[in-house]
């Protein structure tokens, strides 16, 4: 019964060197991504704030249903206000295939900030 204390507490002893070698490494690795760390990501000055749309949309090149499409978004991208004082269109920018897009997108497809 005393060899096999013995056998289990060198055991343990080996199982908590490997785990606490483990823990010792550092991680050196950065985030990427702003959620990674916890703070909120930084936003260009021009930007008001960022939001998902309710629903997919369009970004048009003025401020006009009849205008040019610049862009198709949908509920998975954010998309950076800039400008909030018209009465049927908002002033936004996209980011799609590493392209920053600005143009115009129907308030009624953003969620209103509290």
């Amino acid at each position: 019964m005393q060899n096999l204390t013995y056998v289990v507490t060198i055991a343990v002893g080996i199982a908590c060197t490997a785990c606490q070698t483990e823990i010792e490494k550092q991680d050196t690795s950065e985030a990427t991504i702003a959620s990674e760390t916890g703070m909120p990501p930084v936003l260009p000055a021009d930007v008001l704030y960022v939001t998902k749309p309710l629903i997919k949309g369009e970004l048009y090149s003025k401020p006009d249903f009849d205008s040019p499409t610049l862009a198709h978004f949908d509920t998975s991208q954010q998309i950076q206000l800039l400008d909030t004082t018209g009465t049927l269109f908002l002033k936004a920018r996209i980011d799609k295939n590493a392209e920053s897009i600005t143009g115009y997108i129907s308030k009624a497809i953003v969620p209103e900030q509290r």
